[in-house]
């Protein structure tokens, strides 16, 4: 049984905490041990960070880009062996895992996109003969904390950008599935990228906590739950960080009666039900309007209740387990205070799958006539949960996003472009989907939600990003003619 530990400087590092099992979530047996790490297992990997960006930050920005161009080739040559472990620790299914891990290719391949976002401003002639200038620094020492859903794809979006910037990175995954991570920083190494650029320290919230505290740690990035994001954001900038902490998301996807119902209950089945519903951009809530509501719903209901259910060794899966036992448990609850409050569930991914000992299922479900102030539509619930709010217009659909204390993301579905424009206007979220379900940008354009869903004033993809990783400093330079000397002679002595 695997033991998975640090990985500081180019080698795996002994912790010196205590081991914590890690699971199958397909079958629900134990699968490795973790070895959470102290106070002094994050100090040793923040030093080895600290010394690396002495010479890293001094190479040339088109010599880091040649190191970020052979990483990303050493995942691309890797990638059915990052695809297994994804789906043994995680539980996904092998298209969910497949998509997570191409994506991570490609988010390297942004990352060589730093030479032209990095690009800044240069003002000639200001004043006669005075130029103004900007030029960018790396910030230093950049610690990402990463959650369990995707266990690759959020750590290098949260590394790569700040890496090809000229800054070395303490890495914090989930202690629930670290080895794709871990076979990843060996994949690094051995492609040439120094010791110390991409460290990895295993650990829970006390690791987390000396991370927050620590005085060479100059940026935090995290994504995880909106409590502990607010958490991590206020103690962070406390001690003069620069933190990004991006947390949960209630997503509304509003579906006006012009919309072709088919294409619009397909929408809404693969973005709420894809990776079991365990990502912050799901829509988790179809607000139904006007008279299309018994017919959305029998839509909806028809295509999940035929959607295959099972683990990682059935290859015609499409919802895979969620990550633990106790999701499992504190979902099926949700779905019984829905039930307790007057919802009503239309499709109970509780009965199918309820076994002990044999994984962590949820079913789909769909909970219909939710009203905005039941536990259904308040909280995330981070699982394959699809609740139907029922208005009667458009005003009151936004009215309900408005209200929500999430912003990560809003859609709507119309064939009407005036609709269409004024959702884009009125929707209180920080990505918006016209006719799409997901609106998750690509990488060139920034992310980052609203309200609840993320304390930072930068986004995290694009242009943002390089703001974040970067300082700045503004040069005004006036430039003067040399001073020639006439009357100066030079003797030369010979003996």
């Amino acid at each position: 049984m695997s033991e998975f530990t640090h990985f500081i400087s180019g080698r795996s590092e002994p912790s010196s905490g205590k081991s914590m099992p890690i699971y199958n979530p397909s079958t629900g047996k134990e699968a490795g041990k973790v070895k959470l790490g102290l106070e002094k297992d994050v100090d040793l990997a923040v030093l080895a960070a600290k010394t690396a960006f002495r010479n890293w930050s001094k190479l040339g920005l088109q010599q880091r880009i040649d190191k970020i161009y052979d990483i990303r080739q050493a995942l691309a040559d890797n990638r059915e062996q990052i695809i297994q472990l994804v789906v043994e620790q995680t539980g996904k299914t092998l298209a969910d895992a497949t998509a997570e891990v191409t994506r991570s290719v490609e988010i390297i391949g942004h990352a060589t996109a730093t030479t032209v976002l990095s690009a800044t401003p240069y003002t000639r002639g200001v004043a006669t003969g005075i130029n103004t200038y900007e030029v960018r620094y790396p910030v230093g020492v950049v610690a990402a904390i990463s959650p369990f859903n995707f266990p690759v794809m959020i750590p290098l979006l949260q590394s790569m950008m700040a890496i090809a910037c000229g800054n070395t990175v303490v890495l914090k995954p989930s202690e629930r599935n670290p080895a794709a991570l871990l076979r990843i920083a060996e994949l690094f190494t051995e492609a040439g990228l120094p010791d110390g650029v991409f460290n990895v320290v295993m650990g829970d919230r006390l690791v987390v906590d000396r991370i927050i505290e620590h005085p060479d740690v100059a940026a935090i990035t995290f994504v995880g739950s909106t409590p502990v994001a607010r958490e991590v954001r206020e103690r962070g900038v406390a001690r003069k960080k620069r933190v990004q902490a991006f947390g949960g998301g209630k997503n509304h996807l509003v579906i006006m009666p012009d919309t072709d119902i088919d294409f619009a209950a397909n929408a809404a089945v693969s973005s709420a039900f894809g990776a079991a519903g365990q990502r912050c951009m799901a829509v988790s809530v179809v607000v139904a309007v006007g008279e299309i509501g018994d017919f959305l719903v029998e839509a909806i209901k028809s295509r999940a209740a035929s959607i295959p259910v099972g683990g990682i060794d059935d290859a015609s899966a499409q919802l895979g387990p969620v990550i633990s036992e106790q999701s499992k448990r504190r979902i099926a609850d949700c779905i019984e205070t829905a039930a307790n409050e007057g919802a009503e569930i239309v499709l109970d991914g509780r009965a199918e799958f309820s076994k002990e000992g044999e994984g962590w299922y949820i079913g789909p479900t769909i909970i219909d006539h939710v009203s905005p102030d039941m536990a259904a539509h308040r909280d995330e619930i981070f699982g394959p949960v699809l609740s139907i709010v029922r208005v009667d217009t458009y005003e009151e659909a936004i009215e309900i996003i408005s209200a929500s204390d999430f912003g990560n993301g809003a859609a709507i579905f119309t064939r009407d472009g005036s609709i269409a424009t004024r959702f884009t206007d009125d929707a209180q979220a920080g990505q918006i989907g016209i006719n799409v379900p997901i609106p998750s940008p690509v990488y060139f354009h920034g992310f980052a939600g609203w309200k609840d869903s993320a304390f930072t004033e930068t986004k995290m993809h694009g242009r943002d990003a390089i703001d974040f990783l970067t300082r700045t400093k503004t040069v005004t330079n006036r430039t003067l003619e040399p001073i020639v000397k006439s009357d100066v002679t030079m003797e030369f002595v010979t003996r």
